[in-house]
């Protein structure tokens, strides 16, 4: 993170002088990400949209207010051996004069709900803006429950919620998992099932299975998400869950020969070995916690997927830093022109000493 200029406003109530940091570059390493949407990230702070005046406590709403001064904190050098320049040594010497002159000057105070909701009845606003203010008041709200102070939403957090869903819409899949959360703390558990309907990938695939669980046992408190690192067994179930395994009793294939050898998802891996020539995996969960990897290579049209060789691993988080050690790479994820080349249709294991290229160690490194 990389701090940028300080602001120095004035409050329009009381005259009174305040500051406001801010941030040049910033990132979401160690993040910590809520069902209602709220990001913690140490390294991307941000400024609420509504705070208050350190001195008289009245409402400071970023957009009404004027910057009286400004100054740089951070200002990088680089080694040179030639002189310094006279025009940047004398506006270095200008920002430490200013933030001097202002260093005794509070920052701005936080906004509570009580302000935030007296402000949105009075204030005419954008879309943009009561979105804004609305989310803030929800996630202050949300504060004191997952501190256990409350549990049941009040009449006014209530309100928030339904005016909310009408500014949130559901034009992206970010918006779509916002609004099954919404549903979700209203108790609305069907209306949220019907926004998770959607398949979902990566992390939002994991975001979804862990909002569908809550639905599932009835549970209205919000909850931070797994961290990153943590969050592929949700999008393994997530996927699992999207996909129906093909049962060859409906389409009156019983007695399909060979049989029909059923996994249970369809989160391709593939690995690119030259023009139009790939290998592919899928990862099975086992019973036992272990996973096992499927491997296929490409089938002609209108053939069945045939396994030709697997690995055992102990976990599934073991078999994919596997696969991504020997080169491959989550289809979803992996964009080319093998995309929708993967094996199609009802797999068939096909595995003979002949076949297996990867368990009999010659392309397969376990480093």
């Amino acid at each position: 993170m990389l701090p940028g200029p300080t602001y120095v406003y004035e409050c329009s109530n009381c005259h009174g002088l305040f500051r406001r940091r801010s941030i040049s570059s910033g990132n979401t390493f160690n993040a910590r990400y809520r069902s209602d949407g709220r990001i913690d990230a140490p390294m991307l702070p941000t400024t609420p949209l509504l705070t208050a005046c350190p001195h008289c406590n009245s409402p400071v709403f970023w957009s009404d207010t004027n910057v009286v001064a400004s100054y740089e904190t951070y200002i990088p050098r680089f080694f040179s051996n030639s002189e310094p320049d006279p025009t940047q040594i004398d506006y270095e010497k200008q920002q430490f004069e200013l933030e001097t002159k202002y260093r005794g000057e509070p920052e701005y105070a936080e906004a509570n709900s009580k302000q935030i909701a007296e402000f949105l009845k009075h204030k005419e606003l954008s879309d943009k803006h009561e979105h804004s203010l609305r989310m803030q008041f929800w996630w202050l709200s949300n504060d004191d429950r997952m501190e256990g102070k409350s549990d049941a939403l009040s009449p006014e957090e209530r309100a928030n919620l339904k005016k909310l869903l009408q500014l949130v819409g559901q034009g992206s899949d970010s918006m779509l998992l916002l609004s099954a959360e919404i549903y979700r703390e209203l108790g609305q558990f069907e209306e949220s099932k019907r926004c998770l309907d959607f398949d979902f990938q990566g992390n939002q695939a994991a975001m979804a299975e862990q909002l569908m669980r809550a639905i599932e046992e009835e549970n209205i408190l919000p909850f931070r998400f797994v961290s990153r690192d943590n969050q592929y067994d949700y999008e393994y179930a997530w996927i699992e869950r999207r996909y129906s395994p093909e049962d060859p009793s409906k389409y009156n294939f019983a007695n399909l020969n060979p049989p029909v050898f059923k996994i249970s998802n369809r989160d391709w891996w593939v690995k690119v070995l030259g023009m139009l020539c790939h290998n592919w995996a899928l990862i099975e969960r086992n019973p036992d916690g272990n996973a096992t990897v499927y491997f296929f290579q490409d089938t002609p049209h209108g053939d069945r997927p045939a396994i030709i060789d697997s690995l055992e691993f102990p976990s599934v988080l073991q078999a994919r830093q596997a696969l991504f050690n020997n080169d491959f790479q989550i289809l979803s994820r992996y964009p080319g022109p093998w995309m929708g080349c993967e094996p199609k249709g009802f797999i068939y294991d096909n595995r003979n000493e002949k076949n297996k290229i990867y368990s009999n160690g010659k392309f397969w490194s376990s480093n």
